[in-house]
């Protein structure tokens, strides 16, 4: 008998031993591991605009938490700035090379300088991570020379006429004019009617150039004009650019906008047209999930291309369009902080995001299938899309020509500079960039 008890206290010994060891065993992992394993936090520091409870900025949110639940270790410590004060604060503080360690860019002539300035690295070791979820016709947006900078998750057409079928339906309309002349007439009727034609919210002066002389200005002068120009082979004195110009010109000494359309901006406008106070809004597709969300009846939001211009070498159904909502990774970012931010890029773009986006009636730069639900809204975009695309100015030319166009169409639009004095103005700081 004692020898049984003898025999079943080594036993006993034995499995706590073998407890105690496999513990053991646990805890040399842990302690062996990087720093994030032993607990300690990697914050990471974003600014984006996703100021406004939009539905693609609802959607971009949720794949930043979503990220952080996964990533425990990982602090995503974001700062939302409004959209017109980002750009102003990127400016000051890249001059300063005091960015974040993520920063949400805007392809083009806006990420050139941030490049060129040496403020942001390529993602290029990490690409084929989205190999069959991104087409590379996608990508050249967020390209500078042979190398990538970021990634796109939406296709934006940046002028879109947004109109009240019923109102224009009252006025006879059951499609919407094909011509300028015919535009021209539609705001004429309206204005009989008491209605704003047009609303305009042009305070951060990006709307005219984004909205309207990216369109307006491609079907006059062709969708390789701006890059002629820069190429020194064609200048903004052209006479059809001039003329572009003229057309801005035009509807705003028609009065076919909204009295205060200098001093409200792009969101008040949109909420105009939403009250029914005005018939018609030219502006981006990022306004088209907040109409289909804010309008009572949303079968009475009509969309179409702006009209045709006579005598213009452009296709009159192009339709000028930029890919978006790019991140990029500071340039200083190194170790364990740039392997952070890497797993973050590769989180936030997958085709969770892309799906979210396309239900809330965005476009997306993904090779997938529709999800169920998407609105005859956004397939009405997409069509209209289809057909062409042009540049967006402030996307194509150097940040300066941007700032001239921007400031230059406002003092057009209240009368203080004319059409040729503005294709001076540009010229000027064309040449000034040589």
């Amino acid at each position: 008998m004692k020898s049984l008890k003898i025999k079943a206290l080594v036993i006993l010994m034995i499995m706590v031993l073998s407890i105690m060891t496999a513990c053991s065993g646990n805890s040399n992992e842990k302690s062996s591991g990087s720093s994030k394993e032993n607990g300690e936090k990697i914050e990471l520091t974003f600014w984006n605009i996703w100021t406004e409870p939009s539905p693609q900025n609802e959607a971009s949110l949720k794949q930043v938490e979503k990220f952080m639940e996964e990533h425990p270790n990982i602090i995503i410590k974001q700062q939302n700035i409004p959209h017109d004060q980002f750009k102003v604060k990127v400016k000051t503080q890249a001059a300063g090379q005091q960015l974040p360690d993520l920063i949400q860019v805007f392809p083009g002539a806006e990420l050139t300088p941030l490049v060129d300035g040496e403020l942001i690295q390529p993602i290029d070791d990490i690409l084929s991570h989205w190999d069959g979820l991104i087409n590379e016709g996608m990508l050249g947006d967020y390209k500078v020379g042979d190398k990538q900078y970021a990634l796109p998750a939406n296709v934006t057409p940046t002028s879109l006429v947004y109109y009240n079928k019923a109102m224009l339906a009252e006025l006879g309309y059951d499609e919407f004019p094909k011509t300028y002349e015919e535009f021209k007439t539609l705001v004429t009727k309206i204005q009989d009617k008491d209605i704003i034609p047009i609303a305009l919210g042009n305070k951060a002066q990006w709307v005219l150039q984004s909205s309207y002389i990216s369109t307006i200005g491609d079907r006059m002068t062709g969708s390789d004009f701006l890059t002629s120009v820069l190429n020194g082979e064609k200048k903004f004195t052209d006479e059809r650019f001039v003329r572009a110009v003229g057309v801005i010109k035009e509807l705003a000494d028609m009065k076919a906008f909204n009295e205060d359309f200098n001093s409200i901006d792009n969101i008040q406008h949109r909420d105009l047209f939403v009250l029914d106070e005005a018939a018609m809004m030219i502006d981006g597709a990022w306004s088209l999930g907040p109409l289909l969300e804010a309008m009572e009846d949303d079968e009475n939001l009509g969309i179409a291309p702006f009209p045709a211009i006579e005598g213009g070498d452009g296709n009159p159904e192009a339709v000028s369009a930029v890919t978006g909502t790019g991140i990029s990774l500071n340039s200083k970012l190194e170790g364990e902080k740039l392997e952070a931010a890497q797993e973050f890029l590769k989180s936030f773009y997958d085709e969770e995001y892309y799906s979210d986006l396309m239900k809330a009636d965005i476009l997306v730069a993904a090779d997938i299938e529709a999800p169920e639900g998407v609105s005859d809204a956004l397939k009405e975009v997409s069509e209209i899309v289809s057909k062409q695309t042009s540049p967006v100015y402030d996307a194509t030319v150097p940040v300066d020509v941007t700032d001239a166009i921007n400031s230059g169409l406002q003092e057009v639009s209240i009368g203080t500079l004319t059409p040729e004095e503005l294709a001076e103005k540009l010229q000027a700081a064309v040449d000034k960039q040589k």
